[in-house]
């Protein structure tokens, strides 16, 4: 009996053990799945910067150029300049380790860049999220629309003041809604997975975003020679050029001290730093360009965001007269459909405008202006 008694115990703990893991499960995860994460945009441009592996490689990057460039230095150390007696030791003694140096810049470069161009993608990645957010909103808002038109079309019929065809229009947009609603369903998930995967998240972790997708307009506090002067500066391929430049006169140099006019090395080296030289000038010119090109967009889309909001103030109202005309049997299902479709696309063109907006802003922020001829940046 007293056996029996402790097995009942036994078997009664483990189920209350078993009992309290699950709610501290059910509590951790929550009921429906993983808990939702608060994110704002500075957090998730934190951890982006703490668990994108593309800074890792950045900073592993410099620290192998370090070790490369401490190698030529050293090297270079062990020869006196009486010990260089020939072109290859003049390459070993000061070419070697310029170019170690200039690739020690340039690493150190490619860090920052990496930096300001995780930063940009994960704002990017961000507003994505925001934007597919606000489209399902507006799918989900129409078909609730539909289906109570719906309920009004199929009370009408049924007291003959509605033809069948009328519920059957209303009932096919109601079956589009659905359709369209699970497809942004979709791209909302996978904008969320892409945030997820670019801030080291688990890609199947919901979100809420704080940040709210509104619009801050720049485009008058925005300094135009300031702007291009820090472009030019931060531009990869204007700064790997000049660096080069600086390697290609260092190679002159060496080439001329040992050999005269005329020599293949000599005049190579002297025709390379003049490529280089025209190399920077044409990206300049580039990069001004791309500037000059972004800061008009600015005003463009500032216009255009003024003008889409009274478009969709404008479509919101017909759409509120159509609905009850609809009702009062003066337009039919079709005029009705119309008139959503057209205030979905003006709210949907509202917010793509405002999303290349942010972007653009974006681009100022962290000086990343792609170019024909290159790119700094993403």
């Amino acid at each position: 009996m007293q056996t029996k008694i402790f097995r009942k115990k036994a078997v009664i703990g483990i189920l209350v053990t078993l009992i309290m893991l699950a709610v501290a499960a059910l509590n951790a995860i929550g009921i429906d799945g993983p808990k939702i994460k608060e994110l704002s945009l500075k957090e998730a441009v934190d951890l982006a910067l703490k668990n994108n592996p593309d800074m890792e490689i950045a900073e592993l990057g410099v620290q192998k150029a370090q070790v490369q460039y401490d190698g030529a230095k050293e090297t270079a150390g062990d020869l006196s300049v009486e010990d260089v007696q020939t072109y290859e030791y003049g390459l070993l003694k000061w070419v070697n380790p310029k170019a170690a140096e200039v690739g020690l810049n340039l690493a150190k470069k490619s860090r920052e860049l990496t930096e300001n161009s995780l930063r940009f993608s994960v704002e990017n990645a961000y507003y994505n999220v925001l934007k597919a957010e606000k489209n399902l909103q507006i799918k989900r808002e129409n078909l609730k629309y539909f289906q109570e038109q719906l309920k009004i079309a199929q009370t009408a019929y049924k007291i003959g003041t509605k033809a069948r065809v009328d519920v059957s229009l209303i009932e096919a947009a109601v079956a589009s809604y659905q359709a369209l609603v699970t497809d942004e369903e979709n791209k909302y998930r996978a904008a969320v997975m892409e945030l997820n995967r670019m801030t080291g998240l688990d890609l199947d972790t919901p979100l809420k975003l704080t940040s709210t997708f509104a619009l801050e307009k720049i485009s008058g506090t925005v300094k135009l020679d300031e702007t291009i002067k820090l472009a030019l500066a931060d531009n990869f391929e204007i700064y790997s050029v000049k660096q080069d430049v600086e390697l290609k006169k260092v190679q002159y140099e060496v080439a001329n001290k040992f050999y005269g006019g005329g020599v293949t090395i000599n005049d190579t080296a002297k025709i390379d730093t003049k490529i280089a030289e025209a190399k920077v000038r044409k990206q300049e010119l580039a990069t001004t360009l791309v500037v000059k090109q972004s800061y008009l967009s600015l005003f463009t889309l500032e216009r255009m965001i003024d003008w889409q909001k009274k478009e969709v103030e404008k479509a919101q109202e017909i759409a509120r007269v159509f609905a009850l005309k609809y009702e009062a049997g003066l337009v039919t299902s079709l005029d009705v459909k119309k008139a959503t479709i057209d205030l979905e696309q003006s709210q949907q063109n509202l917010t793509e405008t405002i999303f290349k907006y942010n972007l653009l802003k974006s681009q100022f922020k962290y000086n990343l202006f792609t170019t024909g001829s290159g790119s700094s940046g993403v």
